[in-house]
């Protein structure tokens, strides 16, 4: 029997007080042969949140719109081993907004935006390949116990949050972070964690914040451009060795960590990549008029 709704519990911002949204069931992805899932998904508005759960049903979505009210459309592939899967969720509100038309009814939309809600549920129990895009509203991603293969984030106006909230690594080695932002602004918590090969983070006039975590036990590249908006890196422990190689301009802002020093042309290593390169963190960074800080935990 499918389950017609939901109770989500939202612990919004900082505040200490919680949300009870009646949540209605919108999309089930059955469990077939399938070892991997790519999964793309596009919201317009409104707050989106994904966990991972323990089920045979790879995804499974909830609005906070009734059936009636919703303009959501899905669809399902299958090619080899791989289930594509596409959600394109938006309550009839929001359905036809251009960028324009989605800021305006972002900031002016009152009370009805509470009902424009998402909830995705991704099982543990197989491997994803992540293609989320959010235009404007905020969005939730906790990636704890999930096993990501590859993961895209773009956002348009949006406001992102990825965690691992339980603090375990992804199960599966990613092959690629790739996260973009236009006015929005992206954070990302325990970096570290994603255990991603490449990473690419790219500003055009909004902000990314970039926690590096604690612990970094592999060889990463992470290539970065900031147009006129600001990035900021936190960097992990001193003993993580830190390599930099800057491409800037004269209009931009780059601070760099306390213990980095010039180690070649436009190329700045920390004490521990000074003294020993093994599983660092390689940073090329290209900013325009926009800023790039580097903090130290």
């Amino acid at each position: 029997m499918i389950q017609k709704y939901a109770y989500l519990f939202l612990s919004l911002g900082i505040s200490t007080s919680g949300i009870c949204q009646e949540l209605h069931k919108h999309f089930e992805a059955s469990k077939s042969s399938a070892d991997k899932v790519s999964l793309n998904i596009t919201t317009k508005a409104g707050k989106s949140f994904i966990n991972a759960v323990e089920s045979d049903k790879p995804v499974v979505v909830f609005g906070g719109n009734e059936n009636d009210f919703a303009s959501s459309t899905f669809k399902i592939e299958s090619e080899g081993k791989t289930q594509s899967i596409q959600a394109k969720l938006a309550c009839k509100e929001h359905a036809g907004d251009n960028f324009t038309e989605a800021i305006a009814s972002n900031i002016f939309g009152g009370s009805k935006a509470d009902n424009d809600l998402w909830q995705v549920n991704l099982s543990e129990d197989i491997s994803f390949n992540l293609d989320l895009n959010y235009l404007v509203g905020s969005s939730q991603i906790d990636l704890s116990n999930l096993s990501i293969e590859r993961l895209k984030i773009k956002s348009g106006s949006a406001d992102v949050f990825v965690k691992y909230s339980n603090q375990q690594a992804n199960a599966v080695a990613m092959d690629t972070f790739f996260i973009k932002v236009n006015m929005g602004t992206i954070d990302v918590e325990d970096l570290d964690l994603a255990s991603a090969k490449e990473i690419i983070a790219e500003v055009g006039f909004g902000s990314i914040n970039l926690d590096c975590g604690n612990h970094w036990k592999m060889n990463s590249h992470i290539n970065a451009s900031v147009g006129a908006g600001s990035m900021v890196i936190t960097l992990p422990k001193n003993d993580v060795p830190v390599l930099v190689k800057l491409n800037d301009s004269p209009l931009c802002h780059v601070k760099m960590g306390k213990s980095f020093q010039k180690v070649g042309h436009n190329a700045y290593g920390n004490d521990a990549y000074r003294n020993d390169k093994t599983n660092s963190i390689e940073f090329s960074l290209d900013v325009g008029m926009g800023s790039i800080s580097f903090v130290d935990k």
